[in-house]
């Protein structure tokens, strides 16, 4: 499977997420204290380069998160929040196990989302992604990535911003280890009928169907690292 191939299929985040998490970073990284103005929405969507729709998503996103407060008015703008909410999440201090463990958690949660909010053309896109999945079960570097991207794809549908926002920042942590060859030493068989059923589950509708398959996901080993 071919670089170009795998990243049509394996988007990393969107836009606004992506200026989202520096704006993240830039607050909790630096430790910027509570009321450090970060200019305005404008000063912002200039810095990144973005479309005015594209940073009101962003800060969307990061007023959600509670990092961040707007003051209208002059002098007003985006200010870091009084007691801002910061995840405090450190990959490089994370193990693979711990991260897994967490992302296996909110899995459901994640999936319930996206069988309550899904279309028509998201189910679509989640079949294209399988049908690659079974053209390349013996290939795991493709298997890999293209697993990475259908779960990616599922937490699109998902409307509870922090949670998307967390589980999509550990599959990022999980997918760069898994590139690196850094996962545990237990690893399964690719098994694109798992992730099938998990698709038609969530095209289905939340019930108890959907949990049944995704809890049997949840217990899938991860499959092989590729380096």
């Amino acid at each position: 499977m071919g670089l170009e191939s795998r990243r049509r299929f394996a988007p990393r985040v969107t836009r606004a997420e992506a200026v989202a998490r520096e704006v993240e970073t830039e607050i909790v990284g630096a430790g910027l204290p509570p009321g450090r103005r970060l200019g305005t929405k404008e000063d912002l969507r200039r810095r990144f380069g973005v479309a005015v729709a594209t940073l009101n998503e962003a800060v969307r996103l990061l007023e959600m998160r509670g990092l961040i407060s707007l003051r209208p008015g002059p002098g007003g703008g985006l200010f870091v929040a009084e007691q801002h909410a910061a995840l405090g999440f450190a990959p490089g201090r994370a193990s693979f196990s711990d991260c897994q463990a967490v992302r296996n958690a909110l899995e459901p949660l994640v999936c319930r989302e996206a069988a309550r909010h899904h279309h028509d053309e998201d189910i679509r896109a989640l079949r294209t992604i399988l049908e690659a999945m079974e053209r390349h079960a013996d290939d795991p570097a493709a298997y890999l990535d293209l697993d990475w991207a259908l779960h990616r794809r599922i937490a699109s549908m998902c409307r509870n911003a922090p949670l998307h926002s967390i589980y999509l920042t550990l599959i990022d942590v999980l997918q760069d280890a898994s590139a690196a060859g850094d996962l545990p030493d237990r690893h399964g068989e690719a098994d694109p009928a798992v992730h099938r059923e998990l698709v038609d589950a969530i095209a289905a509708g939340d019930g108890p169907a959907l949990d049944a398959i995704v809890d049997r996901h949840r217990r899938m080993p991860a499959p092989p690292p590729y380096g």
